[in-house]
Order: structure tokens, then C-alpha cells, then sequence
């Protein structure tokens, strides 16, 4: 017999998924993307627009640098000793939407982040956004938010790409008008339509305007704020405490988490500290610095096949944090990686549900 004829021919299928595992993803891509982002950031809300636009800024900066791949994640690093910068990409079998339900339920917070932290202790929602305004999400957001959780807002997606039947047209009109009444100039409008219908007993359009609470101008207005939590739907207030090597103390965090939909069809989730004097009545537990988290985020989109079929996502997970305290170069060298593959515990986790 012909050894030859035996032999079954394996080797071609392996090579491929090797190559597979080991192709590198490029930041030369997830720039392009971020430029992406940021070429469509007058499109976004003006209470999200500086986080998205800080957001991806950092994202498609120059000058990060690939410093290794393992377990299917590519680290990106950028440079900096005091400034925590990590990257972490990789790829998932989950649609974007299916990475979205993730972060969407407060009961879930503590749960979820200890999949994807290992360094994460315990936590606690400390706040829901627009549960205090009277601002229930409208239109085209009225579908994916419901008061008593912090599932996304929806900023373009197919609203804002063309709607194909008569409900989402509506819907579409009432968010721009939701939007619109949200603006500067549509809080002063509603101020006095609400002055004029006061005391009246018509139904409809203007007098629901008017029955809205009157705290809700001054509060719209103050979530513009820098460093205030933008108590609007789509956001939660959360806090966090970390472990970290011994011979140091632990950490905690307080930030504003924001879940968008954005215009190009992807998904961010992303988040900032809130100034101190905001969160007086959640101090550092005992034996704790609390540190700040500059823009931090999960910024995820859809992976097309061939044919046009959505295959999964890729998912770039960052993290830009100042530690505060005394913060030992190593300490910060050893922490980097373990950050970085948060994205690795999410898509695993992901993959398997």
C-alpha cells in the first residue's frame, strides 16, 4: 500500500484557524473608525457629545503601540507612568446589541463587573438617570429605556438612516422633538408655553408640556455641566472599589456611565468621573484612595460577513485613569494587562451565553 494514500489532509483547515488567531488587528483600523465617530459627533446628543467626542479622541490617538496579543486580545498601550492608558481589542461571536444588554440592568452591576474585572471588589449603583425629572424617554427611545434602567439611548441608528414604516417615522419625529426640547432654546420655548397654559384645562400636546415638573429646566440645563452627572436617561451613577497589590491601597471610583447607540450603527459604552463635591454623601470606604477615571469605555461594532450577514463584533475596551495617591511605576506596569483583558472576561462570557 501507498503510505501516502493514508494520510488525511488536516493540515490546510489548522494552518487557517492559526492564522486566524494570530492576525493582528491593526490601529491603523480602530483610528479610522474613531475618525469615524468623531466625523459624526454633531449628531450627537449635547449632554453626551464631549464624553463620546473625549472618548474617541483618545481612542484614535497616534500614538499608541501594540505591546502584545494573548487570548485572542491585543494590547495597545500609550505612554505614560502617573496616567493609567490600556487598550484592549478582540472579537466576538455577540452582536453589538447582545453586548449592550450586558451593561443594561442595575440588579446586574455588581455581578458583571466582577466577570469582567478581576481586580473589582464589590459596587453599587448609586443613581439612575432622568428617574427624578419627569423625563421618561420618548420616541424613537422610548422602546429601548425604561425608568429603572440604564439601557442606551438611541442616537441615530435607524432613525436617523431612514425609517421604513409609519411608527418609526414617528418615532423618529418625536425624539427630534424631544431632542429639540431639550435645547437651550426649547427649555426657554417650554418655559413659556408652560407660563401660558397655566391654569387651563385643555388636553393635548401643550398641556402635557406644561404639566412636566418645573425642576426639570434647571436640571436639563445643569447636566451640561462638566464633571456633573448628567441625570438624564441612558446614564447611571456608579461606584467601585478595586484591590490592588498589597503593599499599597485599594482604590475606589465614582463615574457616570452613559450605554449609546450611535449614528454609524455601533455602540459605546463609556465613562467619567464626577467631581467629589457631586458624590459628598459616598465617601472612600476605609483604607481607600479614590482615584478618577478620565474616559474609560467599551466601544463596540458590528463584523459583516462576505455576504452581508453581522457575524459578531469587535469590541475595543479603554481605559484612561489617574490612580491619585502614591502610586508605584510597577504596581501601574503590573495592573496594565489585567485591565486590557476585561474585554477577554466580556467576550468569554459573551461566547458562552
Amino acid at each position: 500500500h501507498d503510505l501516502r494514500d493514508q494520510r488525511t489532509p488536516p493540515e490546510p483547515r489548522l494552518e487557517r484557524e492559526v492564522s486566524e488567531v494570530m492576525t493582528r488587528i491593526d490601529h491603523a483600523d480602530i483610528r479610522n473608525s474613531a475618525e469615524m465617530e468623531l466625523a459624526n459627533v454633531m449628531r450627537i446628543e449635547e449632554a453626551e457629545r464631549d464624553t463620546v467626542r473625549q472618548f474617541f479622541t483618545m481612542l484614535g490617538d497616534g500614538g499608541w503601540s501594540h505591546s502584545g496579543a494573548s487570548d485572542g486580545t491585543d494590547i495597545f498601550k500609550l505612554p505614560g507612568e502617573r496616567i493609567h492608558r490600556i487598550m484592549g481589542v478582540t472579537r466576538t461571536t455577540a452582536t453589538p446589541e447582545e453586548v449592550l444588554t450586558f451593561f443594561s440592568e442595575p440588579k446586574n452591576f455588581d455581578k458583571h463587573f466582577k466577570i469582567l474585572d478581576e481586580m473589582f471588589k464589590d459596587g453599587a449603583v448609586v443613581k439612575i438617570g432622568g428617574q427624578g425629572l419627569g423625563l421618561a424617554a420618548s420616541g424613537s427611545r422610548q422602546r429601548m429605556h425604561k425608568l429603572g434602567n440604564f439601557a442606551a439611548l438611541s442616537i441615530g441608528g435607524k432613525d436617523r438612516s431612514g425609517p421604513t414604516d409609519l411608527s418609526d417615522v414617528a418615532d423618529g419625529a418625536i425624539g427630534l422633538l424631544d431632542k429639540a426640547r431639550r435645547s437651550p432654546v426649547g427649555i426657554k420655548l417650554e418655559s413659556f408655553v408652560r407660563s401660558k397654559m397655566r391654569g387651563a384645562k385643555e388636553h393635548g400636546a401643550a398641556s402635557t408640556i406644561a404639566s412636566l415638573p418645573s425642576s426639570q429646566d434647571a436640571a436639563v440645563s445643569e447636566a451640561f455641566r462638566e464633571g456633573q452627572f448628567k441625570d438624564l436617561p441612558g446614564h447611571a451613577l456608579l461606584h467601585g472599589t478595586f484591590r490592588l497589590p498589597a503593599i499599597v491601597p485599594d482604590r475606589d471610583f465614582i463615574w457616570d456611565q452613559v450605554a449609546l447607540r450611535l449614528p454609524t450603527g455601533s455602540v459605546l459604552i463609556a465613562g467619567k468621573s464626577v467631581d467629589d463635591a457631586e458624590v459628598s454623601d459616598v465617601p472612600s470606604p476605609k483604607g481607600h484612595v479614590r482615584g478618577a477615571v478620565l474616559t474609560s469605555g467599551y466601544y463596540v461594532t458590528p463584523r459583516w460577513s462576505q455576504d452581508g450577514e453581522m457575524e459578531g463584533s469587535q469590541i475595543a475596551f479603554v481605559v484612561q485613569a489617574d490612580p491619585k495617591g502614591v502610586l508605584p511605576a510597577w504596581v501601574v506596569n503590573l495592573v496594565a494587562p489585567k485591565q486590557a483583558h476585561n474585554v477577554t472576561r466580556l467576550r468569554k462570557f459573551l461566547d458562552s451565553n
